[in-house]
C-alpha cells in the first residue's frame, strides 16, 4: 500500500506552500514478484512447497504427467488467481506459464488472510484440498505393493494435516465418519481396515478418545509407516508375543 504524506506551512495555503511530499512502501508482507517467460516452470509435481503463488499478469498452466506419459490438464490460472494451494507438503502437478507471465510469491502462512475476504480464491483454495484428497487415494489405489496399515497411517497423516491446516488439534480425529465409507476410500474391506487399526494402536501409535475420536500419538512415526522407510524404530505398546504374532499375520 501506497501512503502519501503532505505537509504544509500550517496556515491553510495552497499547492504553493506544500513543503514536503512523501510517497512511501507501507506492504511489509514478505512477497516477491517473479517473471516467467513462456514454457517456463514454476513447479514441478514432487517439489516441496515452499509458498502460495498469485499470478498478476499472464497464465499458468496446471498440469499432471502420468505413469503412462499420457499429459492430464487441470486448470489454467488467470490474473488474480492463487496456485500452489492444499495440504499436502509437496505439489502433485506441475505449474508452466503459457505466455509471458509475472507471479507475486507470499509465504504460504499467508494463504489464510488472501482468502479471507475473496470467495471466489477461497472456492478454489477447497478444489485444490479435493484434488490433492483425490490424488492421495488415487497412488494409494495404484500401489498395490501398499499393505492395509500403510494406507490407513497416509490417510492418517494425510486428515492431520488437514485439521491442523484449518487451526485444528492435529492430534485428533473424530471418528463419526462411518468405518465403511473409510474403507471404500481405501479401497478395503471393513475387516482390514478393523485389522489395520490394531496393528496401529498395538505399535503405540494411535488409541481410541471416547466418546468419538482417535488420538495419533506419534505421527512422525504414522508418516514413517506411510511412506515406507525402512530401519525406523518402531515403540511397541505393552502386548503379549502371542497379540502380536495373531494380529500381525
Amino acid at each position: 500500500m501506497l501512503r502519501m504524506d503532505i505537509a504544509g506551512d500550517g496556515n491553510g495555503a495552497g499547492a504553493a506552500n506544500v513543503a514536503a511530499l512523501t510517497i512511501q512502501d507501507t506492504d511489509t508482507s514478505d512477497t516477491s514478484l517473479r517473471t516467467l517467460a513462456r514454457n517456463e516452470l514454476l513447479f514441478e509435481a514432487g517439489d516441496i512447497k515452499t509458498k502460495v503463488y498469485r499470478v498478476e499478469s499472464g497464465a499458468l498452466c496446471i498440469y499432471r504427467i502420468h505413469p503412462d506419459l499420457r499429459i492430464e490438464i487441470i486448470e489454467h490460472v488467470l490474473a488474480g488467481e492463487l496456485v500452489g494451494m492444499g495440504f499436502l507438503d509437496r505439489h502433485t502437478a506441475n505449474a508452466r506459464a503459457t505466455v509471458d507471465a509475472t507471479i507475486r510469491c507470499f509465504e504460504r502462512d499467508a494463504l489464510e488472510g488472501l482468502i479471507e475476504d475473496d470467495p471466489h480464491n477461497k472456492a478454489r483454495y477447497h478444489d485444490a484440498v479435493e484434488r490433492e484428497f483425490a490424488f492421495r487415494r488415487e497412488s494409494l489405489a495404484s500401489a498395490a505393493r501398499e499393505r492395509p496399515m500403510v494406507r490407513l497411517a497416509a490417510f492418517l497423516v494425510a486428515v492431520s494435516h488437514r485439521i491442523h491446516d484449518e487451526g485444528g488439534d492435529p492430534s485428533f480425529i473424530d471418528d463419526t465418519v462411518d468405518c465403511g465409507v473409510i474403507a471404500d476410500f481405501l479401497g478395503l474391506s471393513v475387516d482390514l481396515l478393523a485389522l489395520a487399526l490394531m496393528q496401529l494402536e498395538m505399535r503405540g501409535l494411535i488409541e481410541t478418545a471416547p466418546p468419538h475420536g482417535l488420538r495419533l500419538k506419534d505421527v512422525p512415526a504414522l508418516e514413517a509407516i506411510a511412506e515406507e522407510r525402512e530401519n525406523v524404530p518402531i515403540k511397541w505398546a505393552a502386548a503379549t508375543d502371542e497379540e502380536l504374532r495373531a494380529t500381525l499375520q
